[in-house]
């Protein structure tokens, strides 16, 4: 008698007893067989009572050991998925070494920081006036204006003031103003200039600031816009509590900064360096800003380093990457902006197409594909030609600024800035033979990443702004901007200026930057289940406006004189959760506009998505 088991189980325990039984009966009839017919009986009916035995096997016991192992599996791919959903992608620091020979041990690399003076000499100013009294003009062509480059009837003229007018000592004081340091990083000098405010009132905090320069500008762009920073009430600048301490680097190759003696000195590397130069400042928390190659610098810093940067501002945006949404979305939107998120600057800004970004930009980027390729070919003839370099440089603060200055014969240089600043900058790369390492920089950069975009694969998630000029090179929609800047702070239709912004909008640019510096103080930081980062920060929603408030008051009509004024307008990226617990109010007319418009643009974007993937 079997206790304790079921009638279903004493029936299986039958069957297998009977099993063995027919194996047994089975292999006593092969025994007195011959061997040939041995297995032909034996066989069928072993393998029945093997599967009869694997048929009995408990399915509680087969439970016992799957479901744990499946719900173990499945919780480990959550959590992991989870993980990773919120970890932050950063670009790999690294490290190296850019100066001649081997490098040192470590601790043997001298960590001072040097005062430094620019000098000239008598010398340097006789050899540059002998090269100048030897220019050989060349005729233009009749009606060209700055359409085939610089003007040679208005270079004359520029060599001319040179050569007579300018006076070198004077401006090497004007340089001398502020203080210049050279420290070594990475086995090469890096100049740089720190200024500090003068007077701090009470009850402020001091901002460090690290502003980078791009090409073919220099550390010298920055000097209008420095005492606006650092004594912004002085100046018509006294918003709230923001004051600023102001590192200008030079970027290695550039100005008064050694070249690297290596190759493959790229933007990442730049940022590396100037993230060990702050920290060798004494700095662990700072703001950067940049245009030109100084914006894709210090987006690489934010990147690199993000709990470092405290906040990101630039005047360029690098976007490069295409896809078909994107192709479909600038069809689309030169007949229905509003439908595919861009706004009515967004399409005056970008339309026509063809022209602003494609036949501008072939224009304008002769020079890059030169630089990007041999630079030394071209440069080294700009390195022994005072006037070559003059009018290879002078050329791009003409139709960088304002597009149009291409139909006017001196290139509309002197509207925006004087003969002094501009020959000044061109002095920099002349005293320091700095024209050829500036080019490589291309060189370096392009050939690791023709287009710019690999890093883009590394979102930016530090506090960001945005002054988006009307004159720049190209324009980037706020709503491309955000595939790689994910937290957008400000971003500002500039109501005039163009590549150059703090060397021509000196007080546009600082004004923009003390307000995106004020929208951080007044955020707050974001859930802990979206960001593991402390910087990570969102704006606080906008105040209600009094009664009887208008429009933000635009910024004066004076700052801008060659683009009608337009109000300075600064997007917030999103509006502070704390409402959601309001009841929500009966939508208007123009929300349920807006919502219809996200839901066909959510659908174009799952159909574009479905026919991409078809594509592939």
């Amino acid at each position: 008698m079997q206790f304790g088991l079921s009638p279903r189980k004493r029936h299986c325990g039958r069957e297998s007893r009977r099993g063995d039984a027919a194996i047994v009966s089975s292999l006593g009839a092969a025994a007195t067989q011959g061997r040939a017919g041995m297995w032909r009986d034996v066989l069928p009916n072993a393998w029945e009572s093997i599967l009869s035995r694997i048929r009995s096997f408990e399915y509680s016991q087969k439970n016992a050991v799957l479901v744990p192992a499946a719900a173990l599996g499945v919780g480990g791919m959550l959590l992991y998925w989870l993980r990773s959903g919120h970890k932050i992608k950063t670009i790999d620091m690294g490290d190296g070494w850019w100066g001649s020979g081997e490098r040192p041990l470590k601790g043997k690399e001298d960590t001072s920081i040097r005062a430094f003076k620019i000098e000239t000499s008598d010398k340097e100013i006789e050899d540059l006036h002998q090269r100048l009294d030897r220019f050989r003009f060349t005729p233009h062509v009749e009606g060209a204006a700055f359409h085939y480059g610089f003007n040679s009837t208005y270079l004359r003229k520029v060599v001319a003031y040179w050569r007579n007018q300018f006076d070198w000592r004077k401006q090497v004081e004007v340089l001398n103003k502020y203080p210049h340091f050279h420290t070594t990083i990475e086995g090469i000098d890096i100049h740089f200039i720190h200024v500090k405010p003068p007077y701090v009132p009470h009850g402020r905090a001091v901002r460090p600031l690290l502003l980078v320069h791009g090409w073919p500008g220099s550390f010298y762009e920055f000097y209008k816009i420095i005492p606006l920073l650092t004594e912004p009430a002085k100046h018509g600048l006294n918003e709230g509590d923001v004051v600023f301490e102001v590192i200008c680097p030079s970027i290695p190759g550039y100005g008064f900064s050694e070249a690297p003696h290596q190759k493959e000195f790229d933007s990442i590397a730049t940022a590396r360096i100037f993230h060990k130069l702050m920290n060798r400042l004494g700095f662990k928390e700072y703001y950067v800003q940049g245009g030109d190659w100084g914006s894709r610098i210090t987006t690489n810093m934010a990147q690199m380093l993000p709990q470092s940067v405290k906040g990101l501002h630039v005047n360029l945006v690098f976007i490069a990457r295409q896809s078909l949404g994107r192709m479909i979305c600038t069809m689309l939107g030169a007949y229905v902006p509003w439908l595919v998120g861009f706004t009515r600057e967004d399409a005056r800004r970008f339309y026509p197409f063809m022209q602003k970004n494609v036949y501008d930009v072939l224009q304008e980027s002769g020079y890059l594909h030169i630089q990007a390729t041999k630079p030394d070919t071209a440069g080294c003839g700009l390195n022994d030609s005072p006037v070559g370099l003059a009018a290879y440089i002078l050329e791009k603060f003409s139709t960088w600024t304002d597009k149009s200055f291409r139909h006017q014969d001196d290139g509309g240089l002197e509207s925006k800035y004087s003969l002094d600043e501009l020959l000044t900058n061109v002095m920099i790369y002349w005293v320091t033979s700095s024209i050829v390492p500036s080019m490589r920089y291309y060189k370096e950069n392009f050939s690791k990443d023709p287009d710019l975009s690999v890093h883009n694969r590394v979102g930016v998630y530090v506090p960001t702004g945005i002054a988006a000029f009307p004159q720049e090179i190209v324009h980037v929609p706020r709503l491309w901007a955000k595939d790689v800047y994910k937290n957008i702070i400000t971003y500002t239709y500039m109501p005039c200026g163009g590549h150059f912004a703090a060397f021509e909008e000196p007080k546009l640019l600082a004004q923009d930057i003390i307000q995106f510096v004020q929208k951080i103080g007044r955020a707050v930081p974001l859930p802990a289940s979206a960001s593991s980062h402390p910087s990570h920060l969102l704006p606080l929603p906008p105040p209600a406006p009094s009664a009887g408030a208008g429009p933000s008051e635009p910024l004066h009509a004076s700052l801008c004189r060659h683009t009608p004024p337009r109000p300075l307008v600064i997007v917030p990226v999103a509006a502070c959760m704390a409402h959601a617990a309001l009841p929500p109010p009966r939508p208007s007319r123009r929300a349920q506009a807006l919502f219809i418009q996200m839901c066909i643009r959510e659908v174009l974007s799952i159909a574009c998505t479905a026919v991409a993937m078809r594509l592939l």
